[in-house]
C-alpha cells in the first residue's frame, strides 16, 4: 500500500469543491468501503463529500475500499474523530470492518468515547440492523437537506470535544436518524421533498463513468418489481424540475463534455425531449441510464438516437409467464432485436435473475434460448448477459422469500453457460460465488447479525456462526 497509487487518482480529477487545508479544525472522513471508480460514480457518496465541504469547521478527506489511509493526505483513519460512511452494497459492511480493524478503531460502538461513526446509503436504508452495533448514528432515507442538518450539527459540535451522549441526543431529533444506543427500533425512513437533484461535484477519468458529470433527474421508481429495493428506499417517485437539473449541470459548462442522466425510469421523465435539446445546444455528449423496453415509443427512440449510445441495455429478468406477470413486464427476443436494429450500437447488455420464487428449470432454459436467438440475429454485435441470483431484500414484496440453495443455483448457471458456449459473440457474466449468500443475511437479517459482526470480522467465522443460527449460507 504505497502512496503513489493514490496520486494518480487525484491527478485524474476535476473538482468543483473548495480547497481545504489542515487549518480546519475537525478531521472528517468520508468513507466509501468499495473501490475508487465505484465511489466516484456514486451520487450518494459524492453528495456527502460535497455537503461536508460547505462547513469551514470541517477538514474532509476520502477513504476507499479497506485502506485506512486518506486519499488527499495519506493521513490515517485513526486520527479522524468524525467518520461518515456511505454503504451502497451489503458486502461493503465487511470492508468497513476490515478498515476499522486495520486502523485499530474499536468495532463495537459503545467502546468509542471520542469518535463518532455515522452510516447511511442504500444498503443501510434497506436493512440497518447488521450495522446497529457498529455505527453510533444511522441515517435511513435520503435527501440533501436531511444530510446537511446532520453534518451541520456535527460541524458545530465536534465529536471528541463535545460530550458524545449530548451529541447523539441532538442528532436523534432529525427525521430518519436512528441512534441504536438510545432506541431499540429504527424510525421510519426520511422522505425527501427537496427539488435538489444530486449531481457530481468531482469528475474523474478513472471513475466507472470516466470524464462524465452525473446528474440524477428523478427519485424513486414508478414500478413495483417484487425483488427491487428502489421503491422501498426512494419512493414516492418524483421527477426533479428541469430548471434545477440545468442549474446543476451548468456548473460543468466548459469543464467536461460528457453528461450522464441518472434515473430508474428515464422514459418517464416529463421533459426529456426538452432536456436533451438544451444539453445538445450546450455541446454536451449525453448518456442515460438503461430504459425499459416496454416504455419505448417512436418519439423516445428519436430522442435516444441523439444521445451517445454504443451499448444498449435491457433487463428481461425472466421469461416465465407466471413470473413476468408478477414483475409486470415481459421482454421478448424479437423486441430486443428490433429495437437494437434502430441504433448504431456495438454491444447489447442483458440482465437476468435466476432463482426467483416459483422458478422452474424450464424457465431458465427459456433464458438460454432467448440468448441464442438474439446472438444469431445480431451477429455483428457483442452480447453480454449478466446473470444474477435472486437475493431477497428487506421491505420488498419478496423480501421474506428464501434465497435458492447453492446447488440449485449452480445448476441454473451451468444450463445457461453450456447452452451458449459455442456462440462467439455471447459473453456470460455470472455474478455469484458461495460467499454471495452472505449478502442475503446482510440484506434481510436482524439484530442477530449485528451481534455476530460486533465480535467477528473474519468472513469464514461469520459464515460459520450464521450457519449455526440456521442460515443456508
Amino acid at each position: 500500500m504505497t502512496p503513489f497509487s493514490y496520486e494518480k487518482y487525484l491527478k485524474s480529477e476535476i473538482s468543483l469543491l473548495p480547497d481545504r487545508s489542515k487549518k480546519w479544525s475537525i478531521r472528517s472522513a468520508a468513507v466509501y468501503p468499495n473501490d475508487y471508480p465505484t465511489a466516484m460514480s456514486n451520487l450518494g457518496f459524492l453528495s456527502l463529500f460535497q455537503i461536508m465541504h460547505r462547513f469551514p469547521q470541517l477538514y474532509p478527506q476520502r477513504f476507499f475500499g479497506t485502506r485506512p489511509v486518506a486519499l488527499e493526505t495519506n493521513e490515517k483513519l485513526a486520527s479522524f474523530p468524525l467518520i461518515a460512511v456511505s454503504i451502497s452494497y451489503e458486502p461493503d459492511i465487511l470492508n468497513l470492518l476490515k478498515m476499522l480493524n486495520k486502523s485499530g478503531i474499536p468495532i463495537y460502538a459503545p467502546q468509542r468515547e471520542k469518535r463518532l461513526i455515522i452510516a447511511g446509503g442504500s444498503a443501510i436504508t434497506i436493512n440497518p440492523f447488521p450495522i446497529s452495533s457498529i455505527a453510533d448514528v444511522i441515517f435511513l432515507g435520503e435527501g440533501i437537506s436531511f444530510i446537511t442538518q446532520i453534518i451541520e450539527i456535527l460541524a458545530n459540535n465536534p465529536p471528541g470535544i463535545v460530550d458524545k451522549n449530548d451529541l447523539l441526543c441532538e442528532l436523534d431529533k432529525i427525521p430518519g436518524v436512528w441512534i441504536p444506543q438510545l432506541n431499540h427500533e429504527p424510525p421510519p425512513r426520511a422522505i425527501s421533498e427537496d427539488d435538489i437533484p444530486p449531481s457530481s461535484s468531482i469528475v474523474s477519468s478513472l471513475a466507472s463513468f470516466p470524464n462524465m458529470a452525473l446528474v440524477q433527474i428523478q427519485r424513486g421508481c414508478p414500478f413495483r418489481c417484487p425483488f427491487c429495493a428502489t421503491p422501498v428506499i426512494y419512493n414516492p417517485f418524483v421527477n426533479y424540475s428541469l430548471n434545477s437539473i440545468i442549474e446543476n449541470i451548468s456548473h460543468w459548462n466548459k469543464l467536461v463534455s460528457r453528461i450522464g442522466l441518472v434515473g430508474s425510469a428515464i422514459a418517464d421523465f416529463h421533459k426529456l425531449a426538452e432536456l436533451v435539446e438544451i444539453l445538445q445546444s450546450k455541446k454536451f455528449e449525453i448518456f442515460t441510464s438503461s430504459i425499459r423496453l416496454d416504455r419505448l415509443t417512436p418519439e423516445l427512440i428519436d430522442i435516444l438516437k441523439i444521445t451517445n449510445r454504443r451499448t444498449l441495455t435491457f433487463a428481461p429478468e425472466t421469461l416465465s409467464d407466471m413470473l413476468c406477470d408478477k414483475i409486470g413486464k415481459k421482454i421478448t427476443g424479437e423486441e430486443i432485436v428490433n429495437t437494437a436494429g434502430q441504433f448504431p450500437v456495438d454491444e447489447i447488455k442483458l440482465y437476468y435473475i435466476v432463482g426467483l420464487p416459483g422458478e422452474e428449470i424450464s424457465d431458465v432454459k427459456m433464458i438460454a434460448e432467448q440468448l441464442k436467438y438474439i446472438a444469431n440475429k445480431l451477429t455483428d454485435k457483442r452480447i453480454i448477459a449478466s446473470v444474477n441470483p435472486f437475493i431477497p431484500k428487506r421491505g420488498t414484496i419478496w423480501g421474506e422469500k428464501p434465497m435458492m440453495g447453492h446447488r440449485q443455483l449452480m445448476e441454473r448457471f451451468y444450463i445457461i453457460n453450456n447452452s451458449v458456449a459455442n456462440l462467439k459473440n455471447v459473453h456470460i457474466q455470472v455474478n455469484y460465488r458461495r460467499k454471495t449468500r452472505l449478502q442475503w443475511a446482510l440484506s434481510t437479517g436482524g439484530k442477530e447479525i449485528a451481534e455476530i459482526l460486533a465480535v467477528e470480522q473474519n468472513v469464514s467465522a461469520i459464515v460459520r456462526k450464521l450457519k449455526q443460527k440456521g442460515w443456508d449460507i
